[in-house]
């Protein structure tokens, strides 16, 4: 339902967004500050506005009038909750600055005068009259335990475990207190269960109201910046990372695969730039080694084995890094890989590091993702094997949105990662195309789901 209320006085005085105090995009009027339910849910594309909104909400939240209960007055408590502790900083360093004093500057914050206490090792912040408001990570699930919360604001609640929800919500129910959670849609956890909610019209879900908005809500934000990003991000990522679409993301990973099986092997040219991505095996794995030209981004060698000593396997691909006269290595440094690199060193390679890791993996598979679906790569026309891993090679979406990448069981995954180190790497080394469309996104409201949405 949507609240008229007056605008909140302290508004005014949150100098930092502009000589007029905090002025609203007009999506964080219409479907943060107006609305009267006591659950929030907002999946935001980046940059849509969600912290500048996030502080001004707290501030109101901070100033609303002290419940009475049983005879005694409670002041408001206000939660900002992220991820984790750099991620909660993002947004409480800026409502920091909106009422404490900086040592290093002569000119106070008008809100300052509102407050009484800061302590700067518990991120808590007391006004004068007795509301308080703190950050708090949700790495540390039992911190977010509490006392008649009234509100938590949660930012990048995708990220947000189910089980630390379950830790801040008896106490926010308690109280019949406000949830607030921001998020990018690509999450199977509690965030997306109550955004569904949200547009559920059972009467049951009457409290709780979902919509999505896009990068360009942002009034600020121009639309060939996010035309840039969609060549640059795979389909999906894009939609859900610009568009603020829940677009799925299970299953099949790579699209337009065959369309990027259009090169053959070539010897070295002169004139040419070529660099090795190397994917070391492990265990009953291949080693998977593929030479790139930079320039046309076509896979122009390759090599695939198992069976080698390290020691054996150090020769072999230094031949091959020699006859191509590559630039660096890309290796998987991480378990054999540190041990492979002093090989490869020692027989005159270069060898740039890469450490695997859950979120470098996924970066890595979401490069080469991007480069196969705009058809950007090209890649030996008679490779089944890559071919068929490419194929086969799946995305699972796990609790808090993350995605994890790997073969099916009983199949390898060795060369899509020594073509995404390849690709990654040449990709990088590449000079920055920029491509402007001249493509607007525009508003579209349709019964109760809310989606700003754009040209596709």
């Amino acid at each position: 339902m949507i609240l008229e209320y007056p605008r909140p006085l302290v508004w005014d005085w949150l100098k930092d967004f502009g000589a007029e105090g905090y002025q609203p995009f007009p999506w964080q009027a219409e479907h943060i500050h107006s609305r009267s339910e006591n659950r929030i849910i907002a999946a935001c594309g980046r940059r849509a506005g969600k912290s500048t909104a996030i502080v001004a909400e707290a501030w109101r939240e901070l100033t609303q009038p002290p419940d009475v209960v049983a005879g005694v007055e409670h002041q408001p408590l206000v939660y900002i909750i992220a991820p984790n502790y750099e991620l909660t900083m993002r947004v409480w360093e800026p409502f920091v600055k909106s009422c404490i004093s900086d040592p290093t500057s002569s000119n106070a914050p008008i809100l300052s005068e509102l407050v009484t206490s800061y302590n700067k090792e518990r991120r808590l912040i007391e006004l004068k009259t007795g509301a308080r408001i703190q950050a708090k990570s949700a790495d540390n699930e039992v911190s977010l335990q509490g006392d008649r919360v009234t509100a938590a604001i949660i930012d990048e609640a995708h990220d947000v475990a189910d089980s630390a929800r379950n830790e801040f919500m008896p106490a926010l129910t308690d109280a019949k207190g406000r949830l607030i959670a921001i998020g990018v849609p690509q999450s199977n956890n509690w965030f997306r269960s109550y955004w569904e909610r949200g547009q559920s019209t059972l009467h049951e879900d009457n409290d709780y109201y979902s919509f999505s908005v896009p990068t360009t809500a942002n009034p600020t934000i121009d639309a060939s910046v996010v035309e840039e990003a969609r060549l640059e991000y795979p389909e999906i990522e894009f939609r859900q990372r610009f568009l603020a679409e829940w677009a799925e993301s299970e299953g099949k990973v790579f699209k337009n695969v065959d369309d990027c099986f259009n090169g053959k092997l070539q010897s070295w040219q002169k004139g040419k730039h070529y660099l090795m991505g190397l994917d070391v095996a492990k265990q009953h794995d291949y080693t998977v080694a593929y030479v790139i030209d930079i320039k046309d981004m076509s896979i122009v060698a390759s090599d695939r084995f198992n069976g080698l000593s390290y020691t054996a396997l150090g020769p072999r691909i230094a031949s091959l890094y020699q006859e191509y006269k590559c630039q660096t290595i890309h290796l998987d440094a991480t378990g054999v890989g540190e041990a492979v690199k002093d090989i490869l060193v020692d027989e005159g390679c270069h060898v740039t590091n890469f450490k695997f890791t859950n979120q470098s993996k996924a970066q890595l598979v979401s490069t080469l993702v991007a480069e196969v679906e705009h058809k950007r790569v090209h890649f030996p026309y008679d490779d089944e094997q890559l071919r068929r891993e490419l194929k086969l090679f799946e995305g699972k979406v796990m609790a808090g949105g993350t995605i994890h990448y790997s073969a099916p069981p009983g199949y390898f995954d060795d060369c899509v990662m020594a073509a995404g180190l390849t690709v990654m790497l040449a990709k990088q080394r590449q000079p920055r195309k920029i491509n402007m469309n001249n493509k607007y996104l525009t508003f579209n409201n349709t019964n109760k789901r809310r989606f700003l949405t754009g040209v596709a």
